[in-house]
């Protein structure tokens, strides 16, 4: 499990570069992330973190998505696809944090 650990780490830093599918690649690296939570909650929690603060903050694509989604809703922004998308790293961010947790009960 510290394998996709790393794994996960190094797709989320690779992620940051991508231009129009990195929010993708950044989904793909919190669930790979959120598998070896258990195990791996340092790692892990560290991709999901910058996940998160991938897709929350440098993620042009995003931000033109919701500009297209307020230009078609006429000027009405409900933020839903910002949501959407750093909703799914706070989701994935909770329950490892419940799995790291729970793994820890019953090692003592």
């Amino acid at each position: 499990m510290k394998a996709l650990s790393i794994v996960a780490v190094v797709i989320a830093g690779v992620s940051f570069v991508i231009p129009i599918y990195g929010v993708f690649t950044a989904i793909l690296a919190s669930v790979l992330g959120l598998i070896s939570f258990r195990n791996e909650a340092t790692l892990s929690g560290v991709a999901v973190g910058l996940n998160l603060v991938n897709t929350a903050f440098f993620s042009p694509s995003i931000l033109i998505a919701e500009g297209l989604n307020v230009a078609i809703n006429e000027g009405t922004p409900d933020n839903s696809i910002y949501l959407t998308y750093v909703g799914i790293h706070v989701v994935i961010l909770v329950i490892g944090i419940i799995l790291a947790v729970t793994n820890k009960n019953k090692e003592a």
